[in-house]
């Protein structure tokens, strides 16, 4: 009974007690944040599947889809944007502002292509620190190189209008009924963002940013 009585007491001390195991990082499609002005809540589909499902049609390869609700905390009107809102992706420095549903699947539609930036993969190989970049996607298509550790070599952005393509005048409906409106607001407001994301990511490396009149605001999908 004596050798029992001490392995549950050894039992009992190895085990911690409730409450004082040590937190573990949530990933979770859903994250918020907010101020005392504004509070912001996304929730992101990022494979084909999850977005067509989201919409209710194909939006296509490479497209993320993020709902975003607005909620203003006072009575003063906040000016909501689709330019307010970034994906940024922490392993490859990509950074995307929204597309339109018009450059998506609209008639001429952009088509969005990123290759290294080979003038300074050259001079990267001849240099004894390595070049760090990633791309900003923006609404009309431009781009830039920005710092990230997870991308070795910068990347450059190319994009071109598609003459030929008659456009997807389903998909465009679909895509402009669900965004979020640009408009000045008091009240809550609901909309889908469509964002340009190539490559692999984890849901772990994806972050939204909020740069709006109510402030700025980071939304990490790991909390």
């Amino acid at each position: 009974m004596r050798v029992i009585t001490t392995i549950a007491l050894a039992l009992l001390i190895l085990i911690p007690a409730p409450g004082l195991t040590k937190d573990k990082k949530v990933i979770s499609p859903d994250t918020s944040a907010g101020n005392e002005d504004v509070d912001i809540v996304a929730t992101i589909f990022m494979t084909q599947d999850e977005a067509t499902k989201e919409l209710g049609m194909d939006p296509g390869p490479d497209i993320a889809i993020l709902k975003v609700r607005v909620i203003p905390k006072t009575d003063k009107p906040i000016q909501v944007a689709a330019d307010d809102f970034i994906l940024l992706a922490h392993n490859d420095g990509q950074r995307s502002k929204p597309f339109t549903p018009h450059e998506i699947a609209g008639q001429g539609a952009l088509i969005v292509s990123n290759t290294p930036d080979q003038k300074q993969t050259k001079k990267d190989k001849t240099s004894t620190t390595g070049g760090l970049g990633g791309i900003m996607l923006g609404g009309g298509g431009g781009g830039n190189g920005m710092a990230s550790p997870g991308n070795p070599h910068p990347v450059t952005l190319n994009t071109k209008i598609d003459d030929k393509s008659p456009g997807d005048a389903k998909l465009l409906e679909a895509l402009t009924k669900r965004q979020l409106p640009d408009k000045e607001t008091s009240e809550p407001l609901e909309g889908l963002l469509y964002f340009r994301l190539s490559g692999k990511h984890k849901l772990k490396d994806m972050a939204v940013l909020y740069r709006g009149p109510a402030g700025k605001l980071n939304l990490d999908f790991e909390h």
